[in-house]
């Protein structure tokens, strides 16, 4: 009897760490595309081990050179949304091959065109003193086109746009708020 409550409460444990991998490596990828719209460098390179090699179509290179790369190319932009849908693992030991779906939605610079794109990430990741980061990421670009920018939802929605960088409410603890807000009728 102890015997089987240790065998289950040890498959238990095991599926529990599971999870939490997966979450833990979901979480890192997200936060990769967070770091992208606010232009955080701290983010971006929070998301790679040190040493971690990035292939994003005509960069290869390592975490300080892509960052600066990446930075460069999204400050170009006025916005930027990226979202990562389809999201597969596989995880052995400290070591996972993620494939990740994302899609990206840019504001271009002249602010009249949007455009969008969608690709895959494909990461190693690895686990190292308990966290899980990317140490090489390839980025497969699948599709992008472009459309022109238009305010169809009136302009009233331009009154409630974040900010590009650590101002952005949603770093923001506690959420709060705007001191004032917009009165209807």
């Amino acid at each position: 009897m102890a015997s089987d409550t240790e065998a289950a409460i040890r498959r238990l444990t095991e599926e529990v760490r599971a999870l939490r991998d997966r979450q833990e490596i979901l979480d890192c990828i997200n936060r990769y595309g967070r770091g992208l719209d606010r232009l955080d460098p701290d983010l971006i390179a929070g998301t790679f081990h040190s040493d971690a090699i990035d292939n994003h179509g005509p960069f290869v290179g390592d975490v300080p050179a892509f960052v600066k790369f990446a930075i460069e190319v999204e400050g170009q932009l006025q916005w930027t949304h990226h979202g990562i849908s389809s999201h597969n693992c596989e995880i052995t030991g400290d070591t996972a091959h993620a494939e990740s779906y994302v899609h990206w939605f840019v504001r271009m610079p002249d602010g009249k065109t949007v455009g969008a794109g969608g690709g895959r990430y494909l990461d190693r990741l690895e686990r190292r003193d308990g966290q899980w980061k990317v140490a090489l990421r390839r980025l497969l670009m699948d599709w992008t086109f472009e459309v022109p920018f238009t305010s169809w939802l009136g302009t009233d929605w331009d009154n409630v746009k974040g900010s590009r960088d650590r101002h952005d409410p949603s770093y923001a603890r506690p959420l709060e708020l705007p001191r004032e807000l917009p009165r209807r009728g």
